[in-house]
């Protein structure tokens, strides 16, 4: 089957006018993606609540790597693209990286590609090319194009293809094109398989299609003759394999195809498969196939070669491949030594190597150094991609669930740069102490904790962690800090998986529930388990799966509650288990759980009984339940469709304890809802934590605005605000976490909006010296945020002055209608010195009594500043 599709080539910065040629040009539908990300940033742009959000880190855990790039051209330039987290460059070996695809309709990325025959040109294929059900699997918006190293970039269509597994640009054409599209991964869609552009994306053909179940996962030019291209299918939903999974070549640059599995055992099994080609044979490659018949526990990994083009393949080894565990459809991809076509990589849970084409394998390990310090012993597991530099074989780049690593000893040694905070959080928790903690989980990168410190790149990062597991990683999900003793803390893995931990003694212990075999319960969770401490009693501990199940001792000893909520409900929707669970403020014993398909249940009487609250809601995964601080029978619920191929905004509430449900998204963008918190003064005032951003009501729901500034379009996966600082700390799940205070928000609600207002300021800290001299701790150095309401979009002028009222420093900024913040380094000039001995010393505004002043074309506002020790 063969289908063209005209794309108009189109910069992000007219965005809005273009969907409609999108829709009129391309054959493809649009994705609801580009709808709600057109409802977003109109509402970002007239939002009046613009304080900025702190960017705190973390980066010593990583971050998952789907792609990464050398430039051969430039040496010491890498690209890295990140499943949640967008792509980042560096063009200094890694010790820097700046995001380079911002504020763009998708961040999730499946792959990245430079033309080799100019690398300035860069392709970007949105859409990750993990199918897992955690509600984090971000679908893409089709294919971009930078035609100078990153700096801007033009959508080239592609749009219904979600998810992608390659793109790979012709060796010596960069508008030739192909794209291995994998398609939506939890539903039925033509527009998956292999997609050809020969002019750069203004047009696409597509060149090999299976069917509506099956897209294609790689991709491959012969570097030994390019109109040689294989590729290899996937059959990925409604499962992740069948006898549709497959290899073919084309002899035409991709314009037609071949199946070619003469020797490759292909069944109802066959998973994903990964291919590489020779660069001196043309009739030379390689499949590493996820063959899923699992033996002992363990998926059997299967290495063919062909040496006559793909006329006959050969399983290469007798010995049984583990290194894919039971997950090949997590990576599946195979490299070939571009020196020595003998010598291959495998990736999977390890990174395997053989020199003897595939006769025999072995484990690529090697001594690990940390660019940010960690205690992380050994190589990362879970490896998405490779490079291979082809002068120089040995020096290998490697994407994998921990992030970047580089190797100039082909393994024996890596430098971990774990310098980019692009961590995927799933949670965010805080204690009571003074500074307080944040603790999160986070996807395979365990649960770390920190202070509230802002990141600065220059130095070490300061975050610790909470738990690690012996591979350097391990999936970090739910952390709770017992109020009335912080020493204990307890954090879940997948699953069901839990412990409880003294942070004094470091020691932990298992308290994943437990039942007697003739007790005949048998428990089964969503990945992300919902479990909580009660707010009457910190030793009662709550946790769901297809039974609600409590501990009064703090874990060690469960009883179930409920009965099988997931049985008890006929529905013509597959139910797993809970997605979330809450309990009420005001009365003990009055709970809620939901589970993965839009099921609520709740009970006043400690589970004694359970009713079913369900009806007028959706039917999409509940995940988060936000009973009322203020009242009683008040509780909101949201809800995301992420799993089920729906990208809509799901949030209700309910004033009657469940028994009636009104829907509150309004004029919410419809992307995807992760959280709704409910601001624990203001009763009215509502937080949803959403696919790109926070947005705020001030009336319940009735409408929304987008919240703050300087925040990447990221998804944010927890919201929890720290009453005494009133900061507000979101999670995101792709971007590390942030931080922003509530204070001048709160007043700005019942202020006068028609005039414009300069906010008291805090007292600035003079930065801690170094030595004798005036050299300061730049380690010390404390923003000073000042903020302030325009009641018109205008350049304002911001001054310092001394008591005598004469100017000590000035700063123009470009103001926007609404609540504006500007943090300033208290810098007031710098001294710059040709002298042999030098350093470029900073001034910063001494310690003393000054005024702040901003200017308007309304007039000049004044508050006054001090700087103390």
């Amino acid at each position: 089957m063969r289908r063209i599709l005209l794309v108009f080539l189109f910069p992000l910065l007219i965005f809005s006018s273009v969907l409609n040629n999108l829709l009129i040009s391309q054959n493809q539908p649009t994705s609801p993606l580009m709808y709600s990300y057109q409802e977003h940033t109109d509402l970002k742009s007239i939002s009046p609540f613009g304080l900025e959000w702190i960017h705190l880190g973390p980066t010593l855990n990583g971050a998952r790597v789907e792609a990464i790039q050398s430039d051969p051209n430039n040496p010491g330039t890498i690209y890295a693209a990140f499943g949640s987290g967008g792509l980042w460059k560096t063009i200094n070996n890694g010790l820097n990286w700046s995001p380079i695809f911002e504020n763009m309709p998708s961040l999730g990325i499946g792959d990245i590609a430079l033309a080799p025959s100019n690398t300035e040109i860069i392709y970007v294929a949105t859409g990750e090319n993990l199918k897992k059900a955690r509600n984090f699997t971000m679908p893409g918006t089709g294919v971009y194009r930078s035609n100078n190293g990153g700096d801007t970039w033009a959508h080239i269509g592609l749009n219904d293809t979600w998810h992608i597994g390659e793109i790979v640009v012709h060796p010596n054409n960069p508008d030739i094109v192909l794209v291995a599209a994998q398609g939506h991964f939890w539903s039925s869609n033509e527009n998956r398989g292999v997609f050809r552009t020969d002019d750069g994306g203004k047009s696409w053909n597509h060149v090999l299609f299976i069917d509506e179940n099956t897209g294609a996962n790689d991709i491959v030019f012969s570097p030994a003759n390019p109109e040689i291209v294989y590729a290899t299918t996937w059959e990925n939903y409604p499962n992740v394999n069948g006898k549709k999974s497959a290899i073919y070549k084309s002899e035409d640059s991709g314009r037609t195809w071949n199946k070619i599995i003469n020797g490759v055992t292909i069944n109802k099994n066959t998973g994903r498969i990964g291919i590489a080609a020779s660069y001196q044979d043309k009739d030379k490659a390689y499949v590493f196939i996820d063959q899923r018949n699992q033996r002992n526990g363990q998926g059997t990994g299967e290495v063919y070669k062909t040496i006559n083009g793909g006329k006959t393949w050969k399983k290469t080894h007798k010995e049984n491949i583990k290194s894919l565990s039971v997950i090949g459809w997590y990576f599946m991809d195979i490299y070939v030594n571009p020196q020595n076509d003998e010598e291959i990589y495998g990736l999977g849970v390890r990174l395997i190597n053989s020199i003897d084409g595939g006769k025999t394998f072995k484990n690529i390990e090697g001594q690990i150094t940390h660019l940010t310090p960690s205690p992380a012993q050994t190589l990362h597991l879970d490896h998405c991609e490779m490079w291979i530099n082809p002068s120089n074989p040995k020096e290998l780049l490697l994407g994998n669930d921990g992030g970047v690593y580089h190797s100039y000893d082909g393994g024996k040694s890596w430098l971990h740069l774990n310098n980019i905070s692009a961590g995927e959080f799933y949670d965010i928790e805080i204690d009571n102490q003074e500074p307080y903690h944040i603790y999160g989980g986070t996807q395979d990168d365990a649960t770390v904790y920190g202070f509230a410190q802002e990141y600065n790149s220059k130095f070490d990062d300061s975050w610790e962690y909470l738990w690690i597991d012996a591979w350097s990683g391990g999936d970090g999900c739910i952390t709770l800090v017992d109020p009335n003793d912080e020493n204990t803390i307890y954090f879940s893995m997948q699953n069901g998986g839990a412990r409880r931990r003294n942070i004094n003694t470091g020691k932990s212990v298992d308290i994943r529930p437990k039942f007697q075999k003739e007790d005949n319960i048998k428990l089964q969770y969503n990945f992300i388990t919902p479990y909580m401490l009660s707010h009457f009693d910190s030793n009662t501990v709550y946790m769901a799966g297809n039974y609600v199940m409590r501990s009064k001792d703090r874990g060690d000893n469960w009883t179930v509650i409920s009965p099988d909520l997931i049985k008890e409900r006929n529905h013509s929707k597959t139910e797993t288990a809970a997605g979330a669970l809450a309990e009420s403020y005001f009365e003990e014993g009055t709970m809620y759980m939901g589970t993965d398909r839009g099921t609520m249940w709740y009970t006043k009487n400690g589970g004694k009984s359970w009713k079913n609250i369900s009806q007028g809601l959706s039917d999409q995964y509940i995940r988060s339940i936000s009973p009322s601080q203020h009242k009683k029978e008040r509780l909101y619920i949201q809800m995301t469709g992420l799993n089920y191929d729906d990208f809509g905004a799901y949030l209700y509430v309910s004033e009657d304890y469940g028994a009636h449900w009104k829907s509150i998204t309004n004029n919410l963008p419809n992307h995807p809802i992760n959280t709704i918190v409910e601001d624990p003064d203001f009763e009215n005032i509502l937080y949803a934590g959403t696919y790109r951003g926070v947005y705020v009501s001030k009336n319940r729901g009735e409408d929304w605005a987008y919240f703050g500034a300087a925040l990447p379009d990221t998804s944010i996966a927890d919201i929890a605000i720290e009453t005494k600082s009133k900061d507000m700390i979101i999670a995101t799940h792709g971007r590390g976490i942030y931080k922003t205070n509530l204070k001048p928000f709160y007043y700005q609600i019942t202020a006068n909006d028609t005039l414009n207002y300069l906010y008291e300021v805090a007292s600035a800290k003079y930065p801690d010296l170094r030595d004798t001299h005036k050299d300061v701790d730049e380690k010390s150095v404390q923003k000073l945020p000042i903020t302030f309401w325009l009641n018109k979009t205008e350049n304002i002028i911001l001054r310092i002055t001394d008591t005598a009222n004469s100017l000590i420093w000035t700063k123009e900024i470009k103001g926007r209608m609404g609540l504006n913040q500007y943090r300033w380094d208290l810098i007031i000039s710098q001294e710059i010195s040709n002298l042999p001995y030098y350093i470029h010393y900073k001034k910063y505004l001494d310690k003393g009594e000054y005024n702040l002043l901003l200017e308007s074309s309304e007039g000049i506002l004044k508050k006054k500043l001090s700087v103390i020790e």
